[in-house]
């Protein structure tokens, strides 16, 4: 497949390319790396002010994390499916993470200082992930986001941006703001992040939807997990109550 090139090219003053760190966990250590990366506000939402926030027992949630790419006709369907309906019913016992990025590649351009991605489906594709990832980064929590991305997912009809303007309006996303932080220095390091934690998994990723349980990944593990994701957090869950879900998945048929 001929790949195409999604390129952000942006103007920024030298004064700023200089001070401004490439690693985008630098860019809240302080307030003065802060204002030279443009990010003081991300920071104050996102970082700082959640800061005490850290030490939060999560109960023994199931840390479930999914890798996909925006325009993956499986990963919208495993998202429209399985996603959906564990986000319905069990979403009190999951710590969902969403990585959008896939089997895309990265390339830092000294000559602009940004990264430059390539998709697999295209600059469309490239478009759709840097777009998910800064809604994550702007509403970080799941219940603000995943309503968004799933409406986005389940779209089969229209192209990419249309049905980007069609599930803002429906769940409050504005994409003129969202394409504040995607056309930025900021918005590149955040996909650049994706790219990051895509590549640094273990094993390495062959194909999307990928998923780790509990940061692990297994063949049997992704199997279940397409097959019927609800039952699988639930029996991974070892906290002391389960949602009334869990209590409904039967597999067999009792005798009678």
């Amino acid at each position: 497949m001929k790949f195409l090139y999604f390129i952000l090219i942006l103007a920024f003053s030298n004064k700023s390319l200089a001070s401004c760190p490439k690693n985008p966990a630098e860019w809240c250590l302080n307030i003065e790396q802060a204002k030279s990366c443009n990010t003081v506000k991300q920071c104050w939402d996102n970082v700082w002010s959640v800061k005490n926030n850290d030490q939060i027992d999560f109960g023994g949630l199931v840390n479930f994390t999914l890798y996909y790419e925006t325009l993956c006709p499986d990963c919208k369907n495993f998202m429209s499916s399985q996603i959906l309906e564990a986000f319905l019913t069990v979403k009190d016992i999951m710590n969902l993470t969403l990585v959008p990025y896939g089997n895309a590649k990265a390339t830092w351009r000294n000559e602009t200082k940004l990264w430059q991605f390539e998709c697999q489906h295209g600059s469309d594709e490239c478009w759709g992930n840097l777009l998910h990832t800064c809604v994550i980064y702007n509403k970080p929590k799941t219940e603000d986001h995943l309503p968004f991305i799933l409406c986005m997912e389940g779209n089969n009809v229209d192209d990419i941006q249309t049905s980007a303007k069609k599930c803002g309006l429906k769940y409050n996303v504005s994409i003129d703001e969202m394409e504040k932080c995607m056309f930025s220095r900021l918005g590149n390091g955040l996909q650049h992040e994706m790219a990051v934690d895509t590549d640094n998994l273990n094993p390495p990723h062959k194909y999307v939807p990928w998923i780790t349980l509990n940061g692990e990944h297994t063949e049997d593990i992704q199997n279940q997990a397409e097959n019927d994701l609800v039952a699988l957090i639930c029996k991974t869950y070892q906290g002391p109550k389960k949602p009334e879900a869990c209590n409904k998945i039967q597999r067999r048929c009792l005798k009678f």
